[in-house]
This record gives structure tokens, sequence and C-alpha cells, in this order.
């Protein structure tokens, strides 16, 4: 990877790109047109990145992120709902995430989400014994009721599917190549107006820069898009990310507000056993994006 260093959430979309301080960023200009070939190795090359073996031994890598998700509908009133998501090393695919959904009959909830060929995603309500594993079928579904993030959009599944290289060009401000997925019956089933997906990843640093969802027309039925990112100590971390939906025509955005890095975690914490476990760090380790 050289200079770069990468964080994925899980798969997601929003995957965490993380780099040294000598690194002039954001690139700008448009990326040069691939040949079949080269663009099928740049999607190879992000496949085997999101699949890094989570079961590694590392230490003083793990990190903790704080974030907000700001659901803004087209009419009535705003919600925000904070969580934090926790992982045990930069890139290893495996995230731990902690919804405190703020209602007096709702718990929080914990998440851990294993990101491979095949993911894996479990959901565990604190105060309550039983362990509930997510169905790929549930994973399209919000994470919060009435909003529009869901555990399919941090784990991206469909970079797995075979990928068409469409086309070369600039998205969210940065040189880019455009890839699309051709929906399985398994989502189309869950969601008719599915039919395909495309994603642009960033041509000098392989990160998802949008995401977009298609039915028969060409516009799209949802999107998620990179807003903005944040230079914390001598590195760049995403900053916020939108999940539009046409439909409804209201947007969630998540936005990271405070990170802590080089963080020490017992191996329990990533198990599904260890959901149960409360996490509290010192808000003394956390940096704030804004």
């Amino acid at each position: 990877m050289g200079i770069i260093k990468k964080c994925l959430v899980g798969g997601l979309f929003f995957s965490l790109v993380l780099l040294e301080a000598k690194v002039r960023f954001p690139a700008r200009g448009f990326a040069k047109v691939l040949s079949d070939e080269i663009a099928q190795k740049k999607l190879a090359e992000y496949r085997s990145f999101i699949l890094k073996d989570s079961n590694e031994t590392r230490f003083h890598e793990g990190f903790a992120f704080r974030f907000n998700l700001r659901h803004m509908p087209r009419r009535g009133l705003e919600r925000n709902i904070t969580g934090s998501m926790y992982g045990p090393y930069l890139g290893s695919g495996l995230i731990r995430m902690e919804l405190d959904l703020k209602t007096p009959d709702a718990a929080a909830e914990v998440y851990l989400l294993n990101n491979k060929e095949s993911p894996e995603l479990w959901k565990f309500k604190l105060g309550h014994l039983e362990l509930q594993k997510i169905s790929s079928a549930d994973s399209l579904s919000p994470l919060v009721h009435g909003m529009n993030q869901t555990a399919f959009d941090l784990l991206m599944p469909f970079v797995f599917w075979e990928g068409e290289y469409k086309l070369s060009g600039k998205v969210a401000g940065r040189p880019a190549h455009i890839y699309s997925f051709k929906t399985p019956e398994w989502v189309t089933k869950e969601k008719p107006n599915w039919k395909r997906i495309t994603l642009a990843l960033d041509d000098a640093y392989h990160a998802p820069l949008r995401v977009e969802f298609f039915g028969h027309e060409q516009v799209a039925e949802r999107t998620l898009l990179l807003r903005s990112f944040k230079k914390l100590k001598d590195r760049w971390i995403i900053k916020e990310i939108d999940c539009r939906d046409r439909l409804t025509r209201s947007v969630t955005r998540m936005k990271i507000t405070s990170a802590a890095l080089d963080l020490d975690f017992d191996a329990s914490v990533f198990l599904t056993e260890g959901l149960r476990q409360v996490l509290e760090l010192d808000s003394k380790l956390f940096l704030s994006t804004d």
C-alpha cells in the first residue's frame, strides 16, 4: 500500500482513508480511461483489501469513531442518533458498531459486522440475552427505523459480484473509475426497483467515492456520496457521507464527530459473545473533527 493506509468500516462505501501528512490531498483532475485488464486489476485490489485477514494479532492499532446520524426528511422534523464504531486495526474488515437510540422503549443496539465474501452480521440489544443473526435480506433494511443507512451499505457485498468497468471521470472532485454490478435475485426480491449498482473508486487511493442504486431509469433510486474529509494530526479521515433516497427525497448524513487511534482492544471485544461487554473509553483519547 506504500504510504497509503485505509480503514474499511465493515466494507463500507464509507471506507475511511487515512494518509500520512506528506501526501498532498485531495488530488484533482480526470482519471485516465482504463483497459479492461487494468480496470479488473484495480477492482481485484480493492476486493483483496476488504478480505484482509481479521484474525491477525496486532497491537496499538485499534481505532474508535464517534458519529452522528442526522436524518433530513423532505418534510417534517429532523432526527439525530449518535453512535460509535470500533475496529482492531485499520483495514481489518471487522467492525463493532453501537447505536444509542435514546428512546424509553428502545435499548442501545450493538452490531458486529464481519466483512468477507460471505459477510456475517450480528445484532444485540443491551440488557437482552438473545443474540440475533442478521440475514442477507434483513441487511437491506435501515439500521435505524425511518433513516436511510443499512448494513448492506456498510458491508457493500456487491463488490464481490461480477463487476463491469463502465468509464472513468471525476466524482466528488476526484479522478475515479466507475464499475457496474447487476443485482442478484435475492436483492431484487426485496428491492424490485434495484437492477444494478454502480461504484466509483478513487483512482489514487482505491476508496469508494460514490455508490448509486439504479432501476430501469437513468436516475439513481438511492445514492451514497462522499461529502468531506478531515485531517487529524498527520492523517486524513472521511468526515461526512450522505445517503440519499429518491422516493422519499430524504437524506441521512453520517458524520464522524471525533476519533481515537492507536488503541489496544482485547480480542474478545470483536467476538459475538463479546457484544455483551460495555466498552468505555476515556474521552481524552478522542480528537474532534470540528
